[in-house]
């Protein structure tokens, strides 16, 4: 049974600023704000239709314990069980008023508007379902980290594996250009890279060549240059199309599916072993 929770809660938030000393270097970057009350979560999105934040919870190992947390933008609401009953929520999306989201062998739908939980959508074969993406015509794509593979989702709710190889090194965040699906690999025997599909053709091309770690999310920053997310070191970097690499700062270890607010300036950070969000104030 889908149970439903919508409260308002208390900001739970502390605020960090750094004054007037040079011991922290650019890779020892402290957050400007830590949101806390989630479980382990995994994905952090933001919708501005509705000026809400969206947070994905695999809290623990009991089935139907995960949920979705829903965060107003200046943090006066925060229902951190806006969505109960799932197993172990991750990659979110939205697409005419609903929110998508990968919960271990499934894609689950749920009203934008009022939390609920629509459809339960089985996905055959797959293992673990991880981050989702969204082309220009609407068709969704998404992860299967276990598996090595990606599926896609038509306008018609068909669900087939688009793609299966070894060459995925495990894929875990999607991003889609015109051009190509962007991969942020979690690895396989060796550290995973930065790769890119031809839509077209489905060939797969390392960006980067010698691995970079346990790699995450993906968020574009400008001009063809990306922000990725290494889980195991906690490093975030940024990368361009040819490979150019560079670290912008470490947090910790666990840092997820991260989320750039271009507008802002601000990275914002699903700590899953803090059981925070972590907000990075680049300017």
């Amino acid at each position: 049974m889908i149970t439903l929770k919508i409260k308002t809660m208390k900001p739970l938030f502390m605020i960090f600023f750094v004054c007037g000393s040079f011991a922290f270097a650019q890779d020892q970057k402290v957050p400007e704000i830590k949101l806390t009350g989630f479980s382990h979560p995994e994905s952090v999105i933001y919708d501005a239709g509705t000026e809400y934040f969206y947070v994905s919870n695999m809290a623990d190992k009991t089935e139907g314990d995960g949920f979705i947390s829903r965060i107003s933008r200046k943090w006066k609401e925060q229902d951190h069980t806006w969505v109960t009953g799932l197993d172990d929520p991750k990659g979110m999306v939205i697409k005419k008023n609903k929110l998508y989201v990968t919960d271990v062998t499934q894609l689950v739908e749920i009203d934008l508007q009022s939390g609920e939980v629509l459809k339960r959508i089985p996905v055959e074969g797959s293992q673990s379902l991880n981050d989702p993406a969204l082309d220009e015509n609407g068709v969704l794509y998404f992860s299967d980290l276990a598996a090595g593979s990606i599926y896609k989702m038509n306008e018609a709710g068909e669900i087939k594996e688009w793609l299966k190889s070894s060459e995925l090194e495990r894929p875990n965040g999607l991003f889609l250009t015109p051009e190509y699906i962007l991969v942020a690999a979690w690895g396989q025997e060796q550290n995973g890279n930065f790769l890119k599909i031809d839509r077209k053709t489905r060939e797969v091309t390392p960006i980067s060549k010698n691995g970079i770690g346990n790699l995450d999310g993906i968020q574009p920053k400008a001009d063809g240059e990306y922000f990725i997310s290494d889980w195991a070191s906690g490093k975030i970097y940024t990368i361009d199309m040819k490979g150019n690499l560079s670290e912008e700062f470490t947090s910790e270890k666990s840092s997820g599916d991260i989320l750039f607010q271009q507008d802002e300036n601000k990275l914002y950070l699903p700590m899953n072993l803090q059981n925070e969000i972590w907000i990075y104030n680049l300017n």
